[in-house]
């Protein structure tokens, strides 16, 4: 059953919107056909309204977005440190992963629009998925212009993720279908239709590049073997309304629960999760793990909570972020 959050609840118009956007989906049998969406109450002046997850609702942004209350560009340090990138629809934000309860060093508007996507490659790229702007743009370490910008087969992506051979996949919302491209390129040498699984959201890739795809429509999460373009379901159990998902050291897979408000972690190879994280947990989306095996959490239209590795109560609550959506971390995960 899903949990309903009263503040957030939908505006008439943006309920409409989302019924008719995602007809063809179908929650899971006995699951509830209630949706939930970010309030549209906070923003003063008008607003549009973009698909979104089924269990979590449609993306309600403002026409006019502000400024991020944030510095502008990367910030200025001495020497090499991680950096937690926040996308912020609006904006990038840039924190440090060890300062608890921080604020933005940085952030990057250039070639943002409505950020809901990021990823890191290990030569320490930004990739950015613009579920407004139907692309994803693609900025080297420490620039805050993209050098690359992908339109070819986008149509409002919601994640990102890049494999070791420097290949991109982009869950697209628009057309429910998963988009590869090789390192540089900007046309998909692969395209991955999912309406027979459920609707592709949130996204990762483990060690063995491994694609994982979670689903929230179906309850389920599946695996696209590296070179395939076979779907398999991975058979977790403790799923309730998957949306995030993140796979850090060893390849142990994070799992955000919308509906059942926790995270399932599951050990490689195992279908059942050996731990569930709820403390600070409301409303969870995306998410993402540092290369130390830190894990952040997005929670809907709320805040950034950070845990420490093998933690289950959080340690870190980010600052300054209003729309927070995808995780990512440089240096990458070392897995």
């Amino acid at each position: 059953m899903l949990h309903t959050f009263p503040r957030r609840m939908l505006v008439a118009a943006a309920a409409l919107s989302f019924a008719a956007g995602c007809a063809s989906n179908s929650l899971a049998p006995g699951s509830s056909s209630t949706s939930l969406a970010p309030s549209a109450s906070k923003y003063s002046g008008p607003v549009r309204v973009l698909p979104g997850p089924a269990v979590s609702g449609p993306i309600v942004i403002p026409l006019f977005p502000g400024k991020p209350n944030a510095p502008a560009g990367w910030p200025k340090k001495k020497k090499p440190a991680p950096t937690l990138f926040v996308a912020d629809c609006s904006s990038v934000l840039l924190y440090d992963p060890n300062d608890a309860n921080s604020s933005p060093e940085g952030s990057i508007t250039d070639g943002v629009d409505c950020a809901f996507g990021a990823a890191v490659d290990k030569k320490g790229n930004l990739y950015v998925a613009n579920i407004s702007g139907n692309s994803v743009t693609v900025y080297a370490p420490g620039s805050s212009s993209p050098d690359l910008t992908i339109t070819d087969g986008i149509s409002s992506p919601y994640g990102v993720i890049v494999d070791s051979k420097g290949n991109v996949f982009v869950s697209n919302l628009g057309t429910n279908e998963i988009t590869a491209y090789a390192a540089g390129q900007t046309s998909p040498f692969e395209t991955i239709n999912f309406n027979d699984y459920g609707q592709a959201v949130g996204i990762a890739v483990d060690s063995k590049n491994t694609v994982w795809v979670a689903c929230d429509t179906s309850n389920a999460v599946f695996e696209i073997k590296s070179g395939s373009t076979g779907v398999t379901n991975a058979n977790l159990s403790g799923l309730e309304g998957p949306v995030g998902i993140t796979i850090g050291k060893k390849d142990q897979v994070y799992v955000a629960n919308f509906s059942g408000n926790d995270v399932s972690v599951y050990k490689s190879g195992s279908t059942s999760p050996y731990e569930t994280i709820t403390s600070g947990i409301d409303g969870p989306t995306q998410d993402g793990v540092t290369h130390s095996g830190m894990f952040f959490q997005t929670n809907q239209d709320d805040d950034v909570v950070g845990y420490k590795k093998g933690q289950t109560s959080p340690f870190s609550t980010l600052q300054g972020a209003s729309s927070a959506a995808e995780i990512a971390s440089s240096p990458e995960v070392k897995r």
